[in-house]
């Protein structure tokens, strides 16, 4: 059964006053998603949000994980959003079952050429900790996950669909778990991104992070 990510917590759609907030994550955890969440650092501590944390008042990183640790058989996701807080994030998110926990997008914190540097970092804190591989249209090459020793890939489609089951089947036989992001988050409409999530889900990605899980999940059920 392919995993549904939960887009930082959205359940119909884009949603902003929803998005990493702890109620809406736990309605997504309730409904047995996974969740894909931001994280960044504002004045030495750890908050949700994707974009600049700029008050104290924004969600707080340490109460998602407070109910994020409830859901262990769950898959979490977690954007990087910056550097500086690698020993603040790795020993918040101790408490949680690190086999279903990755992090992601470090290429578009710190660039391709500093991925590996900043990977051993992480892994110097917590060796169990999963560090995804990025493989997009934008440069983030197939050929440099399949040589990566990271397990997971994050599969993204900018510019065009151009991911096929050739390159999803090369993954897999590399051994890698792949995530794809759905197109309804680069603003593609609801019915084009299910559709393509119906054929990611054809060709045996371990998960995918949308919008719209209760969509995508009713969908699949139909298959």
């Amino acid at each position: 059964m392919v995993e549904i990510l939960a887009h930082r917590g959205n359940i119909i759609g884009s949603d902003y006053q929803r998005e990493n907030q702890v109620s809406a994550c736990k309605e997504c955890l309730d409904l047995g998603f996974g969740l894909e969440l931001d994280v960044r650092t504002y004045k030495n501590n750890l908050y949700a949000k994707h974009d600049q944390v700029t008050s104290e008042q924004t969600q707080s990183w340490t109460e998602i994980v407070e109910v994020v640790k409830n859901y262990p058989q769950l898959t979490i996701a977690i954007n990087i959003k910056d550097t500086g807080n690698e020993n603040a994030l790795i020993k918040s998110i101790f408490q949680l079952n690190l086999l279903k926990v990755f992090l992601f997008d470090l290429e578009l914190v710190v660039g391709i050429e500093n991925y590996d540097s900043f990977t051993s970092v992480y892994k110097s804190l917590n060796s169990q900790l999963e560090i995804a591989i990025r493989v997009s249209d934008k440069g983030e090459t197939l050929e440099r996950a399949i040589e990566s020793t990271s397990n997971v890939v994050w599969l993204d489609e900018f510019d065009s669909f151009w991911l096929s089951q050739q390159v999803i089947h090369k993954l897999n036989l590399a051994g890698k778990k792949v995530y794809a992001v759905a197109p309804d988050l680069h603003k593609h409409s609801a019915n084009i991104s299910l559709a393509r999530c119906q054929e990611f889900a054809a060709w045996n990605v371990a998960g995918i992070c949308t919008d719209y899980p209760i969509m995508l999940r009713d969908l699949l059920k139909e298959i």
